[in-house]
């Protein structure tokens, strides 16, 4: 087993780190999901204008113009959407930061196949404080990203066509709900934002490698549950020893003090991969 800074060459693995670029780096999530909630209010502000805009040209008797309807139905689903993918983009901000220490491609894999749209999910794995309507908000911005605001109206049971259609514009068009989504959407930004950022709350980092394809990181602090990710060396497995157990055996001498000593109160994530070969993300510890 070895420090960061005597990594061999013999197997690449990159860590995520502060200075990590593109979608490896959580300022970049952040600049995405501020352009798309931006642009959302500014959709949504011109809706409303040309919403009254429209109310007066029926109540003048005129008839209005094939664009005018279009850009009233469309103009609020699109803002929806874009609220939608802001959310997103925030909560993978937060994510990233989640993942400092662990490798890129673990990073990749997870934040499409583990996490995709699933809002609730990533709000948990950053530590969001859920207020009382939070979980249904989350629930009403992933809906819009994979359905509502996306593609036309399934009507699915008993349920008729202008029963559904009526309830789906409902909530679209619904102004004090957008600023409810809209106030959801800013809490997520500022928690997300002060992850690794308190001074009140420092984070912590330690990295090792684990013989010449494994890896060892811990963080702890920064407004995160303590989180150990491990990758099982190659070695390890060829001499048997690639339980939770024998990795936890590698880290209990004083120069692994903060590992030993927060082991039992971690989040334990194996980089692994299953029988077939398939990598893939495994929890092999909750929290106590």
């Amino acid at each position: 087993m070895s420090e960061n800074h005597q990594e061999q060459q013999a197997t690449v693995i990159t860590p995520i780190n502060r200075k990590s670029v593109g979608q490896f780096n959580s300022s970049e999530w952040l600049k995405e999901g501020n352009g798309l909630y931006a642009t959302s209010q500014k959709m949504r502000e011109d809706w409303e204008e040309h919403r009254g805009h429209f109310s007066k040209t029926i109540q003048s008797g005129s008839r209005p113009s094939e664009n005018g309807w279009t850009l009233l139905t469309g103009m609020p689903r699109a803002s929806m959407l874009l609220l939608g993918y802001a959310a997103e983009m925030y909560l993978k901000a937060g994510l990233c930061k989640a993942y400092i220490g662990c490798n890129e491609e673990m990073f990749a894999r997870d934040v499409k196949s583990k996490f995709g749209h699933k809002l609730e999910n990533l709000a948990n794995e950053v530590a969001f404080l859920f207020l009382d309507n939070d979980s249904g908000n989350l629930a009403i911005l992933k809906s819009m990203v994979l359905v509502d605001a996306r593609y036309p109206l399934v009507v699915q049971g008993n349920s008729s066509y202008s029963t559904e259609i009526n309830k789906q514009t409902s909530c679209i068009w619904n102004s004090d709900k957008y600023a409810e989504l809209s106030s959801l959407v800013d809490r997520l930004c500022e928690h997300v934002t002060k992850i690794d950022q308190d001074s009140s709350n420092p984070a912590h980092f330690q990295y090792y490698r684990i013989d010449s394809d494994g890896y060892l990181s811990f963080r702890m602090g920064g407004n995160l549950p303590t989180r150990i990710t491990y990758k099982v060396s190659s070695n390890l497995k060829d001499s048997g020893r690639a339980t939770l157990q024998d990795v936890r055996g590698l880290f209990q001498s004083d120069n692994h003090h903060l590992v030993r000593d927060r082991w039992e109160q971690a989040f334990i994530y194996e980089d692994g991969e299953k029988e077939n070969g398939t990598k893939k993300t495994f929890c092999r510890q909750n929290s106590s």
